[in-house]
């Protein structure tokens, strides 16, 4: 990871503020100033930023890219959530306000370009700044909202409705899933050989057609239709 000695400059910063729509306009002049005097770094594609037992030492930003956090345990691994620009990752908000490490694995999803500043500047914002409380306030609310929903999917959806969604979020309402096996069981909170089964039975339905690192979607109707059961099999 190349950590560059620019910092992100005024006009990214009122263009980066302005995506978290939660903010009134003075709050996003305010951040905006916090932004502009970070400095950048650029992460490439499957670069990691963080993992677990290390510590927390920077508040960062997302200007652009995407950032996947989750958990791994063994061969098994569960997607978290998904950081965005105009999003901030509440797990280095946790760790940062809590001075706990690191418990969960952050990997860049495709080239990105982040924002940061060191854990004391932004400890001293943070107390002094009503603004920023808020913006913090209002990142945390809204991936508890995610968390909820998670929890309600894996608790009361089969997997079976939790992959139908996937595939079509992941082909947009196109005919084509560009994901392995294990990266879908990563995000329906699944073991690969669980997902390799419940896709041979679509497969052996209809529903899709299975190669290597591909599937194609024949049937968004019936993908829908297992999607919207939401009773949990036994």
């Amino acid at each position: 990871m190349a950590v560059d000695s620019a910092t992100v400059g005024v006009d990214s910063a009122r263009a980066l503020s302005g995506l978290f729509s939660s903010l009134t306009q003075e709050d996003r002049h305010t951040v905006a100033g916090f932004f502009a005097s970070m400095h950048t770094q650029q992460v490439a594609a499957g670069d990691q930023l963080f993992r677990p037992g290390v510590s927390c030492h920077r508040f960062a930003v997302l200007i652009s890219g995407a950032v996947q956090v989750s958990l791994v345990h063994g061969l098994r691994e569960k997607v978290l959530y998904r950081v965005e620009p105009g999003q901030l990752c509440v797990h280095t908000l946790t760790n940062l306000l809590n001075d706990r490490d690191y418990q969960a694995t952050a990997t860049a999803e495709v080239d990105s370009l982040i924002g940061w500043m060191d854990a004391a500047r932004f400890k001293t914002l943070y107390r002094e700044s009503p603004a920023l409380q808020r913006l913090i306030v209002a990142a945390l609310s809204e991936r508890c909202f995610h968390f909820v929903r998670d929890i309600h999917d894996l608790c009361f959806r089969s997997v079976e409705s939790r992959l139908a969604e996937r595939l079509l979020e992941l082909g947009n309402h196109a005919n084509e899933v560009n994901a392995s096996h294990h990266q879908l069981a990563a995000s329906v909170g699944s073991s690969r050989e669980v997902i390799s089964r419940q896709l041979k039975r679509m497969a052996d339905h209809g529903l899709c057609r299975l190669h290597r690192g591909r599937i194609d979607l024949l049937d968004h109707a019936k993908l829908l239709a297992l999607a919207e059961n939401v009773t949990k099999s036994q």
